[in-house]
């Protein structure tokens, strides 16, 4: 199969990814919230957003390949694309050993199999150094991507695998939902003495959340404002989750 010409992603951390696969020339559009690598989507034409992007301005672009994720994405936009005649190619990693063969096969899809396969093996290099080193001690731990109501999320997900392998335990791994709705009171209630505050989705910064979270989660907790991207992003974006790890591996980096 010859590799695509037009390229439009509707997902942001595959669109990083892409760029740094060497894709960027055949990318012509994305979503508005497509903003990494910094300094280099100047000028992209925008198609909306993952959940509502503008299918017909999309199809007016006559893309040869969109790259999708099945939870970023909507299942009726892909099946409206694929129902128009587009290509569509839809990944859902949930753990960091997944993302490697992800990244292998877009690559080999875009053409840049050997791009793909650097990048790859880099991250195949840093998880196996990290499962091969001492197993870090546990701490028990929330994750919360929104307040009013406060959500968190459960083991079936990128971000918890990632933390598992900072020594992460989760209060809500063994939740049904992947996504729970839940109370600060019941995350101490069941032990979580380290709370991550990322800053998207929802946009929590020590700023403006810091004194309300001490409040809450009183001040002997840990308290970790970070970088949403970077623990909740794969792909190329895994090098800068792994980074994390390796720093809370070292004693909880205060913030990302």
């Amino acid at each position: 199969m010859p590799a695509p010409r037009r390229i439009v992603s509707l997902c942001p951390s595959i669109t990083e990814t892409i760029v740094a696969l060497g894709g960027l020339k055949q990318l012509v559009a994305a979503t508005r919230f497509c903003v990494r690598p910094e300094g280099l989507l100047w000028g992209l034409p925008r198609i909306g957003g993952t959940k509502n992007p503008d299918l017909a301005r999309i199809l007016d672009l006559k893309p040869d390949l969109v790259f999708a994720n099945q939870e970023e994405n909507r299942r009726e936009d892909v099946e409206a694309l694929r129902d128009a005649g587009v290509e569509v190619l839809v990944s859902f990693p949930r753990t960091v050993s997944e993302v490697p063969a992800e990244i292998r096969r877009w690559a080999l899809r875009l053409g840049s199999p050997a791009e793909g396969d650097a990048l790859a093996r880099r991250l195949e290099g840093e998880i196996g150094a990290l499962e091969a080193a001492p197993r870090p001690p546990p701490f028990l731990y929330a994750y919360w991507i929104w307040k009013d109501p406060w959500m968190t999320v459960s083991d079936d997900t990128y971000i918890a695998d990632l933390i598992a392998l900072a020594g992460g335990v989760n209060v809500y791994g063994r939740e049904a939902d992947r996504y729970p709705e839940t109370s600060p009171a019941d995350s101490l209630t069941r032990g979580a003495d380290v709370h991550f505050f990322p800053d998207e989705p929802f946009p929590f910064t020590a700023d403006k959340h810091g004194a309300e979270c001490e409040r809450l989660f009183g001040s002997e907790r840990v308290r970790l404002f970070v970088s949403g991207d970077d623990f909740c992003w794969h792909g190329a974006r895994t090098l800068d989750g792994l980074a994390r790890v390796r720093a809370l591996r070292a004693g909880f980096g205060t913030s990302s």
